[in-house]
């Protein structure tokens, strides 16, 4: 029998709010994300997530309550959801470049540090970075120097590298 092959992504944490399904996210980024999870449970990928990766998250559920799109109850229950998911399935790295490095990165691809950060891991793995950050995509998108970068927009999954049709 032949081995199945297993490819790595790396995951940011807007894919963890479509994950939960929280209201008001777009659903066809939902069900694309759904999709991708799926797939991640099916075995077909296995993933990587940077060590701040679990505040991240939080970050976005608090987010959400503080926009009423979530109660505190509802945001704690989704947000345990998907942590114990990530603990159980996902790997949590450091990042393999030192910080000055990292900055270095940021200012030269114009991202945040954390957008850096995700993307150091994409450089350093050979993983495709998944994100539902349209902004992020796009940064990408329009720096041809870094489309050696494997960079996926959710709402092209299972799609991956440039686009036929820019976002």
């Amino acid at each position: 029998m032949a081995e199945r092959r297993v490819d790595w992504l790396i995951a940011d944490a807007s894919l963890a709010m479509l994950w939960a399904k929280v209201p008001g996210e777009n659903p066809h980024l939902v069900r694309r994300a759904i999709r991708l999870l799926r797939d991640i449970q099916l075995g077909q990928w296995r993933v990587i997530v940077p060590f701040h990766w679990s505040l991240e998250v939080s970050n976005a559920f608090r987010g959400a309550v503080a926009a009423r799109r979530l109660s505190v109850k509802d945001a704690q229950r989704m947000e345990t959801t998907v942590l114990r998911f990530a603990e159980k399935n996902f790997f949590f790295l450091q990042p393999p470049t030192d910080w000055s490095e990292l900055v270095r990165r940021a200012d030269a691809w114009s991202v945040s540090l954390y957008d850096a950060i995700y993307l150091d891991l994409a450089a350093r793995t050979g993983a495709i970075f998944w994100t539902a950050d349209i902004r992020l995509y796009r940064q990408w998108y329009q720096r041809r120097d870094l489309h050696w970068l494997g960079v996926g927009w959710i709402g092209y999954y299972p799609q991956t590298g440039i686009p036929l049709v820019p976002p």
